[in-house]
């Protein structure tokens, strides 16, 4: 897909998730297991621990879909928090998180993100443009909301992965 500042279909968000997925794909691609398990990134956050990140999001993602369907407000990002505990939240997925095995996780990032590949092409291009289409959106379309979750978030420890190796 040519480059594009935003999407306009379904078709178009699924091709920039894939773009960066298959990117994403191709620097962990370059890792060894024993890369995969040094710390470094975020402080004592290694490769492996930032899979579990990316998972975890796309698991809220899917669930604050679900429950957009459901005519419910998500409660986001996690039950009783804000944005301003943004920190808090991703300190608790590392903690969740960081004892599980990297196969664990790996086999987890492979599932989860196929799972928010089957809720996307679910959708319509209504329900992903639209900002009236969910009314907790205020108008945002929920778009936004999935490449926060995907290719963004794909994007953004993709570039950071490459740095640290």
């Amino acid at each position: 897909m040519a480059e594009q500042l935003e999407p306009t279909t379904k078709k178009d968000v699924l091709e920039l998730i894939q773009d960066e997925w298959n990117s994403l794909q191709a620097a962990l691609g370059k890792l060894t297991e024993a890369q995969m398990l040094a710390p470094g990134l975020e402080g004592e956050r290694s490769v492996k621990d930032i899979l579990a990140h990316i998972s975890a999001w796309e698991q809220k993602m899917i669930q604050w879909l679900r429950e957009s369907y459901a005519d419910q407000t998500p409660q986001r990002p996690a039950p009783g928090l804000t944005w301003n505990d943004l920190d808090q939240v991703n300190a608790q997925i590392f903690v969740e998180n960081h004892e599980r095995s990297l196969g664990e996780i790996l086999a987890a990032f492979q599932t989860t993100s196929a799972q928010a590949i089957q809720a996307i092409l679910a959708m319509t291009d209504r329900d992903l443009f639209d900002g009236s289409r969910f009314d907790w959106r205020n108008g945002d379309p929920i778009w936004h909301m999935v490449a926060a979750n995907t290719w963004w978030h794909y994007k953004e420890h993709r570039e950071q992965i490459e740095a640290w190796i």
